[in-house]
Order: C-alpha cells, then sequence, then structure tokens
C-alpha cells in the first residue's frame, strides 16, 4: 500500500469515525431531551412544595 494509498484510508477512517460520533452524540442528546421530559412535571412540583415550604416558613415568623 502506497503513502498516498494510506492516507486516504486514514482520511475515509477518520470521517467514518467522526460520522459515528456525530451519530452517538444525536443518540445521547434525545436520550437526555427524553430524560428531562420525563423529570420536569417532577421537579416543577418539588419547586412548587419548597416555594409552599418557604412561604409558610416566612409565614410563621
Amino acid at each position: 500500500m502506497s503513502k498516498t494509498e494510506r492516507q486516504q484510508e486514514a482520511t475515509r477512517f477518520s470521517f467514518d469515525y467522526l460520522n459515528y460520533l456525530m451519530e452517538q452524540e444525536g443518540v445521547v442528546e434525545r436520550m437526555v431531551e427524553k430524560r428531562i421530559r420525563q423529570l420536569e412535571p417532577r421537579l416543577e412540583k418539588l419547586i412548587d412544595q419548597k416555594i409552599e415550604q418557604r412561604i409558610k416558613k416566612l409565614n410563621n415568623k
């Protein structure tokens, strides 16, 4: 295999690996977005509870 062929093969490998990484990034992004959507209602509920607790605590002083 000549130097040029090795360079071309290395370039193809690099592009293939870059494409793989970009696909994986997309997969992870979709997983995170899905998890955030699942957690949002619980987080909002917890935030509301904490706000109510603080208001009650302030009113009792």
